[in-house]
């Protein structure tokens, strides 16, 4: 009850949080089917929270155990949310660890009503655009269904995550669903050879979630492929609304210049990222952006007199949601252990804090005033907070081109040359 409850407020809230959500391919997820979605694992829980409001049937996911083991109102959350405790060695100690009998005895029971489990492949969450050595226990839970239930067709479906910045305010989350991998299509194997199996199954999972997100080989390669990245989505700007979209060509566009660097001699590697390097350190020397050097014309008299007229509504929408905001990202910055826990935690705890906010001005403009038609005037809250969105994009991007079209003609030119072009 409470996750359908949560789930259409969740949905806001990743359409306030995120510039942009590229879901793509959710085609290939059979809603007839045992399912278990393979994912890589980059933020603590914003990637299976996505994909709990875009899911059409209810999904399980397997999450942390020591919390679970801490306090009974952490036990009902799970519970609540359909949260399956996984019991590690490093969190909840050695003797938890035969806890996860029952966990994978949950698992199987959602996966014979053909429910959808969410299985983080790489067994450990990691704030980075790689894909970690992936474990066997994907594989293992498919196969223990086989041992369990008989064959019951279970479709495991590879899912590729990448964020722009996942900690960053209005950045952009890519989830690409892949092609299934049908159990039954091992099963004689396994029955052969479980191990060796189990081994196949693995390495395959690896391979497709791979295909389907930015895998950066290389730490020292980081900051040459982000920079390159800034600018093809400087090239190809996405639309801003709707802010859900099911195109995967962004998503196919940043692969490929990742998949480039990391097939890229070092010779040419170098000399890439001395121009790139170049480019850059004249941006910043002219104070100028990559953005506002191709669009320079949208510092015009009819942007900036929308720039002018916007600012007040802007200031009210700003700072009436502020607060919640604002005490939500304090407290996970304080309570997360790690960047990995920060934006989750922040997006749960800004939720919260801004429902309670609103819910508190309505009572009080209510029996303030003695008139409970007035609390209605709390609805001017989240559409006041919506034109603020819309407009801090709106003012960044004719900020960023001011600075450019403030620079003299023969600068401006010259900089636009040093832009490096690279075609993955």
């Amino acid at each position: 009850m409470l996750y359908q409850l949560t789930k259409p407020i969740a949905k806001i809230a990743f359409q306030v949080y995120f510039r942009k959500l590229y879901l793509s391919h959710l085609e290939n997820v059979p809603l007839d089917k045992p399912v278990v979605l393979a994912t890589n694992h980059p933020t603590a829980f914003i990637e299976p929270c996505i994909m709990a409001c875009w899911m059409p049937k209810t999904l399980s996911f397997l999450a942390r155990g020591d919390l679970y083991l801490e306090n009974p109102f952490i036990r009902k959350l799970y519970d609540w949310y359909h949260l399956i405790p996984v019991f590690r060695i490093v969190d909840a100690g050695y003797s938890n660890v035969k806890n996860n009998y029952q966990s994978f005895d949950r698992c199987l029971d959602a996966l014979a009503k053909k429910r959808m489990v969410m299985i983080l492949a790489e067994g450990r969450v990691k704030h980075e655009k790689r894909l970690r050595p992936v474990v066997k226990g994907t594989a293992r839970i498919v196969f223990s269904m086989l041992e369990k239930y008989g064959d019951q067709d279970v479709h495991v479906i590879p899912v590729g995550v990448t964020y722009s910045n996942p900690d960053d305010f209005r950045s952009i989350a890519m989830l690409d669903f892949g092609p299934p991998i049908k159990a039954t299509e091992y099963t004689e194997r396994y029955r052969k050879n479980p191990a060796k199996t189990i081994t196949e199954l693995t390495q395959e999972l690896a391979v497709r979630i791979r295909s389907r997100m930015v895998h950066i080989e290389r730490v020292e390669d980081e900051e040459l492929v982000e920079r390159l990245l800034e600018l093809s989505r400087n090239d190809f700007p996405e639309a801003p609304l709707p802010i859900v979209e099911h195109a995967d060509a962004p998503l196919r566009r940043e692969i490929a210049i990742a998949e480039s660097i990391n097939k890229m001699n070092e010779l040419d590697k170098d000399a890439l990222r001395q121009r790139v390097d170049q480019y850059f350190n004249l941006l910043k020397k002219n104070r100028i952006s990559d953005f506002g050097l191709l669009n320079k014309h949208f510092y015009k008299p009819g942007t900036t007199l929308l720039t002018i007229l916007g600012w007040l509504p802007f200031a009210f929408g700003y700072l009436l949601n502020y607060l919640p905001l604002k005490a939500g990202r304090l407290l996970a910055e304080r309570l997360a252990p790690s960047i990995e826990f920060t934006a989750s935690m922040a997006g749960v705890f800004a939720t919260l804090f801004w429902m309670i906010y609103v819910a508190g001005l309505a009572i009080l403009l209510g029996a303030g005033s003695g008139c409970w038609c007035n609390a209605a005037l709390v609805l001017l809250i989240p559409f006041l907070g919506l034109f603020a969105l819309v407009f801090m994009n709106f003012f960044e991007k004719w900020k960023q081109a001011r600075a450019a079209a403030l620079i003299p003609r023969g600068e401006y030119d010259a900089i636009l040359r040093q832009r490096p072009f690279f075609q993955p």
